[in-house]
């Protein structure tokens, strides 16, 4: 009889705290903020609560980010030189992901500053074109899929360098189980980015 209160006793707390992360996976909210700042690489945090995690690169945040006044454009030094990415498949899983956060993520701060440079000015006009015809696709889904508080997307050219730079400033909040879920939907997509961004 003592042998089977202990296990109903254990069967309770164990029940008791799967009802505590099924309430915080489908109520709390998780926040993510990724920044690239002047003379730093990028960094991505996550925040559970009062709880903040650094991500990329892996380890925990030593302190605060210095980030920007509110009325400010993120700034940029750092060169951009990212592996061969194709761009279409980046796109398209871009997409796919917006699609799966349809109405349940919310942005609260977007500020985003992309300085095209490359060796030839004809190249880097192109390019350029090309990255306003994005844009203007990308930037309308988001704003007709998510509630943006903030935004500033600048997009530029410099025909005196040859690298190109980019400047990102994103906090962005959703429910955690809406993160798990696209985090395992796209899992492999993912895994497969990092690998080529890191």
């Amino acid at each position: 009889m003592f042998i089977l209160k202990i296990i109903l006793g254990i069967v309770l707390v164990l029940l008791i705290l799967l009802l505590l992360l099924l309430f915080l996976l489908l109520v709390c909210k998780t926040c993510v903020h990724i920044v690239r700042e002047q003379n730093k690489d990028m960094n991505i945090w996550i925040k559970f609560g009062a709880l903040r995690i650094k991500t990329y690169p892996f380890g925990k945040s030593k302190g605060k980010i210095n980030t920007q006044t509110h009325n400010e454009t993120p700034r940029f030094d750092n060169d951009f030189s990212p592996k061969e990415l194709d761009l279409s498949w980046c796109f398209e899983l871009a997409l796919d992901i917006i699609d799966s956060l349809k109405d349940k993520l919310y942005i609260d701060k977007l500020y985003f500053t992309l300085i095209i440079a490359s060796d030839n000015a004809a190249k880097t006009g192109i390019i350029l074109g090309t990255a306003f015809s994005v844009s203007g696709m990308i930037i309308p889904i988001l704003k007709q899929n998510f509630n943006i508080k903030d935004e500033s997307i600048i997009l530029d050219a410099d025909f005196d360098d040859n690298k190109t730079k980019f400047s990102l400033d994103l906090i962005a909040h959703t429910r955690i189980i809406q993160v798990l879920f696209v985090a395992f939907k796209y899992r492999k997509q993912l895994f497969k980015l990092y690998q080529n961004i890191k």
